[in-house]
């Protein structure tokens, strides 16, 4: 543990013990490394047996120093989850119920390449207790895949939803890339279709982010690529808010999709922010008003070393969280309560000015009040990152 983290403990440990916690785990490894993407990932599958080695250490520390908490959500993220051995599997998830109490877990994700799966590792998978399966589909057209640099194709994604249900996974995700280059509305709405056809009980809609350095950009900034205009996106999500309810999948969040009761209940803690552990390079927790993210050097993670941010957040910041995450929620957030942990802070200037501009984004029809809640409108989720601009 980083002496930055051993010194503020006592804080932590307290913070784990108010209610279950979420606990994110990332795996860093790849077959290929895709075009757009940023986050931290290696395709030197020679790391792999001394992050995993880390990784259960870390597990064991962590569940020690915080007095063996209760988790409800348990997330399987990365990179590719689905790359791991089944032996690295069952042994990681030995050490998470040794480390920690789950008793109270209700959603056990793990994320999958519909490239990487069989059926005998989503068998084990399901059996080991992993209940939810995200699988990153991105796009059903073999051409704007290859663009991606996803190592499946179309009928390799459709055959590994039809996998995920044969093992037993009854919780199912699936991801949809939206502003690829070269991608149609009606395409976008074509593989939404599919996917909704094949009984998925999720559907999470992603914006191709190009901010950071990749292969993807440099594409573009070459002029070998075009993206999609602001407007055609726009109307791509708009479309989709209207077209995936009748499917039977309603949306929750900006870019979330589910049927009743399917939705993530790890990934809604962010939004609620509610307390989560991250492990694993690049991994990020939140512990009362502490926050941090592991190095995301994957190497020096495994070694012990390495850089850690750690941020300790001031009352204000902490009170801005509520609305700039909540109101991503379709269901916003109770402002009335909101109201009353500002008074308790001190901070009721700060709520006053920021319902006073949210009242005057309702007569521009992008919020809408009703009674104590406050949550923004199908337009105002369109053109939500500028609206919660108000919070930061």
């Amino acid at each position: 543990m980083h002496p930055e983290l051993e010194r503020r403990l006592p804080f932590l440990r307290r913070a784990a013990q108010v209610e279950p916690l979420g606990l994110y785990l990332h795996i860093p490894f790849c077959l290929d490394r895709c075009t757009y993407c940023s986050f931290a990932t290696t395709r030197d599958r020679s790391l792999q047996p001394e992050t995993m080695e880390r990784l259960i250490s870390e597990t064991t520390e962590w569940g020690a120093a915080l007095g063996r908490p209760a988790v409800d959500t348990l997330y399987l993220g990365g990179g590719t989850p689905s790359l791991l051995m089944r032996e690295e599997l069952a042994g990681l998830t030995e050490a998470l119920r040794k480390a920690f109490d789950l008793s109270p877990l209700v959603e056990a994700t793990l994320e999958a390449n519909p490239g990487t799966v069989d059926l005998a590792w989503l068998q084990q998978a399901r059996q080991l207790g992993w209940d939810r399966i995200s699988l990153g589909v991105q796009a059903l057209d073999d051409t704007l895949l290859a663009r991606l640099g996803r190592i499946h194709g179309s009928v390799q994604a459709m055959e590994a939803l039809e996998l995920a249900e044969q093992a037993g996974f009854q919780r199912r995700s699936a991801d949809l890339m939206v502003g690829i280059p070269g991608q149609s509305l009606s395409k976008v709405m074509a593989d939404a279709r599919t996917l909704a056809g094949t009984g998925i009980e999720h559907l999470s809609i992603y914006l191709l982010d190009l901010d950071k350095a990749c292969p993807l950009r440099a594409d573009i900034d070459a002029g070998r690529l075009t993206l999609p205009g602001e407007d055609e996106v726009a109307d791509v999500f708009e479309a989709l808010q209207e077209e995936l309810p009748r499917l039977g999948l309603a949306p929750y969040e900006i870019s979330n999709y589910g049927c009743p009761d399917a939705e993530s209940i790890h990934n809604t803690r962010y939004w609620e922010r509610r307390p989560y552990l991250g492990l694993g390079p690049s991994a990020a927790s939140q512990l009362g008003d502490f926050r941090w993210t592991e190095t995301g050097i994957i190497a020096a993670w495994a070694e012990g070393r390495g850089v850690l941010d750690l941020q300790e957040l001031d009352a204000a910041e902490v009170l801005a969280e509520t609305p700039l995450l909540g109101l991503r929620l379709h269901r916003g957030i109770d402002w009335q309560m909101l109201r009353q942990r500002a008074e308790a802070l001190n901070l009721s200037p700060l709520c006053d000015a920021w319902e006073s501009r949210l009242r005057g984004l309702a007569k521009e029809g992008l919020t809408v009040w009703e009674g104590d809640r406050v949550r923004l409108s199908a337009r105002g989720m369109l053109m939500s990152n500028g609206i919660l601009q108000l919070f930061v």
